[in-house]
């Protein structure tokens, strides 16, 4: 028999009333289906509202329908022309969920995206809630999903454990304080920020907002974060970001255009690397042919350093045409490392204790989701509500395994018990309560629906956190995903753009060398129909390009970057190749079958090694006091007293080698072998000569 009611329970915190009185009046205005009711009416009925004074209610009111507001739950206010006072409503198009017509593809292909994501994805708890609402409570849809040719391995993401904390004070719109370490200009110090939004880079995550001690906006990489991040204030809200900030224009931008430009530089890029700058940084500039195939590369920058450095780091392959001033900073940097490279090598032999390995918050035992964001509690309910209910048979019971609830909805078993008894006192008055649940034993929950339950069997709309991760997901997967339909998520995306509030989003992505979307469709392509591709492939390594065909298997992501595993028939045998330096790749009409003796789960597990487990060689190089604390976030080093470090650099040869010590623009110099210095000096004085800058050299 279904209970008549459950009695008030004691020992419920603040937030548990506060949510049980919100999805009380929630209940209360669906139940009248868009009709207006008056205070007087709310305040009698909703729980929690008749025993307060009429400040206090008015005041909680107030605050309530503002909370609402803020998940997108917006409760209409109106005249009421017979009591002279003010009546309230809430419309079903402002709780419901918008009817997003996804096909059965299309949702198929998002919960792909969780597939690959979940449990190494710091969101994947809003994200699976909202493809459990989109899915209209059918979560077994999400079994569909079979592990797809992508994986996107375990990864300690820096500064992921302060995530939780800054997303929720984007939310509130709480200002922060913490003490944050400026590597560029080595000093630490207390910020005080209102929080905007968040991006992810690679594995980094970065927080922009504006600083109250620079007076401007700026970015703040959460791994450099030394304290814990505190509430400045105890109000409510403290800000509201400005009307015309957006965070998309944080996207894809380069080192060198990190603020407000202040000039623009005119690069000169040769035939054989005029295809790198057109596919990875034409977003940033640009580009005019030239003769015999090289290209004008033109580009505004913030900070000079930082484009030098990018410069360099092409080697002979670019020259800085100007402007004057630029090309004359960069000519003095290739002396000071000439003069470096023919003097004595620095001393090294009295070294400092190792630097410890960047800071890297991982989960600790015991504390499994201190580092995943949470959604809200309010959510959180209704998503459960919905699911409870939708579990009840005609008659309005129903019993389902504690295990299942548990795993559909990605709670723990004690986070379930909270919530069940929370739901069972959600009511209106006499109107009835939501629901009902009990537990049979361990296992299994029996539950009923009651009056005001009908309401909840409809999912709610999608809060701004969960549209912001389905999009998030999509950006980090989403158009790498070698779906059924290469179009699937691409569509479920602009149907998910299209029913999205016009909130701005506070999460977003942003990739340092964007990949090509016609390479990622034509591997794609390959994996999921089994044919033969056709690469052209160039090896930064060697600085060859070879034509090749592979037999693709699988898409990482690793370290920031994407590959893609195969079967190289050129070189007999499992090969790696990295999606970014893939000039070009063609299907071909011959399929190929699955060789079975293709270890994927090793990459599927830990991604692509790291260069150190299969460079052939190792250098050992010196980083003065400038560079020792940009290098020291990325390996371990032997740090000296007189600030530098010395570090151990796998390569493949020398002209990746001399690349990418050229980028240090004269504040790195190879100790060991001796033909990596010989090698360095040699480019560095081609380059001289280039710029007419060798002239009365030694």
């Amino acid at each position: 028999m279904t209970p008549t009611g459950p009695p008030r329970e004691k020992g419920f915190s603040k937030d548990a009333d506060k949510q049980i009185r919100r999805l009380s009046l929630v209940a209360l205005l669906l139940s009248r289906r868009g009709q207006p009711v008056n205070g007087g009416e709310i305040r009698r009925c909703v729980e929690g509202y008749p025993t307060m004074t009429e400040e206090a209610f008015k005041r909680r009111f107030y605050e309530d329908r503002a909370e609402l507001a803020e998940l997108g739950i917006e409760i209409v206010a109106g005249d009421d022309a017979e009591a002279r006072g003010e009546v309230y409503s809430l419309p079903a198009s402002a709780y419901y969920l918008p009817p997003v017509q996804l096909s059965r593809e299309e949702l198929t292909a998002l919960a792909a995206c969780l597939a690959v994501l979940e449990d190494r994805f710091a969101y994947s708890k809003p994200l699976r809630l909202a493809l459990v609402s989109l899915m209209q409570g059918r979560p077994e849809l999400l079994e569909d999903a079979a592990a797809p040719g992508l994986a996107v391995p375990p990864e300690a993401s820096p500064g992921a454990a302060v995530l939780p904390k800054l997303q929720a004070a984007i939310a509130d719109r709480k200002r922060v304080v913490f003490r944050y370490y400026a590597i560029s200009h080595d000093e630490e110090l207390e910020r005080t920020v209102d929080p905007y939004g968040l991006q992810i880079v690679g594995d980094d995550w970065y927080l922009i907002g504006y600083c109250h001690l620079r007076d401007a906006v700026r970015t703040f990489r959460l791994s450099r974060i030394r304290s814990r991040i505190t509430h400045a204030t105890r109000a409510p809200h403290d800000f509201s970001p400005p009307a015309d900030f957006e965070l998309a224009a944080y996207r894809d931008r380069p080192p060198w255009r990190l603020g407000a430009p202040t000039g623009e530089a005119r690069i000169r890029v040769a035939a054989d690397m005029a295809w790198w700058v057109e596919a990875h940084y034409s977003r940033c500039g640009a580009l005019e042919p030239l003769d015999g195939g090289d290209v004008l590369f033109t580009t505004a920058y913030t900070s000079s350093q930082p484009l030098i450095a990018w410069v360099l780091g092409l080697g002979e392959h670019a020259t800085l045409e100007g402007p004057e001033g630029l090309r004359d900073d960069l000519v003095a940097q290739l002396h000071r490392l000439d003069d470096r490279l023919a003097g004595p090598p620095p001393a090294t032999d009295v070294a400092m204790p190792a630097s410890p390995p960047a800071v890297r918050r991982r989960r600790r035992a015991g504390h499994v989701h201190d580092w995943r964001v949470e959604v809200d509690r309010f959510t959180r309910l209704t998503a459960l509500a919905t699911y409870l209910l939708r579990h009840c048979d005609e008659g309005g019971e129903g019993l389902l395994p504690v295990a299942r609830a548990c795993e559909d909805l990605d709670l723990t078993p004690a986070e379930l018990r909270a919530d069940v008894r929370l739901l069972n006192l959600v009511n209106f008055g006499a109107d009835g309560a939501m629901l009902y649940a009990e537990y049979k034993g361990r296992a299994n929950l029996e539950v009923w629906c009651d009056l005001a339950g009908e309401p909840f069997t409809r999912p709610a709309r999608l809060s701004p956190l969960q549209a912001d991760t389905l999009l998030l997901a999509v950006e980090l997967v989403g158009g790498q995903l070698p779906v059924a339909s290469g179009t699937a998520l691409a569509g479920a995306a602009a149907k998910l753009r299209a029913a999205r509030d016009v909130a701005p989003p506070t999460v977003i992505t942003g990739d340092q060398l964007p990949p090509q979307d016609e390479v990622f469709g034509a591997v794609n392509a390959a994996i999921r129909t089994r044919r033969l591709l056709e690469i052209e492939y160039w090896s930064e390594g060697t600085g060859e390009t070879t034509v090749r065909t592979v037999e693709p298997y699988l898409v990482v992501r690793s370290r920031g970057e994407w590959y893609y595993v195969c079967y190289c028939r050129r070189a007999r045998g499992r090969r790696v190749f990295r999606i970014a330096t893939t000039k070009r790749a063609k299907l071909l009409d011959e399929s190929f079958a699955p060789r079975q003796d293709i270890e994927l789960e090793l990459y599927r597990r830990e991604g692509v090694p790291a260069s150190d487990v299969y460079a052939p060689r190792t250098a050992t190089v010196w980083y003065s006091r400038e560079a020792a604390r940009f290098v020291e976030e990325l390996q371990p080093v032997d740090r000296l007293p007189e600030g530098g470090c010395v570090a151990r650099q796998p390569y493949v040869d020398d002209p990746w080698l001399v690349h990418y010590l050229l980028s240090f623009a004269g504040e790195a110099r190879p100790l060991a072998p001796p033909e990596a210095a010989d090698a360095l000096r040699a480019t560095v004085r081609r380059l001289l000569d280039r710029y007419g800058g060798a002239q009365d050299r030694p």
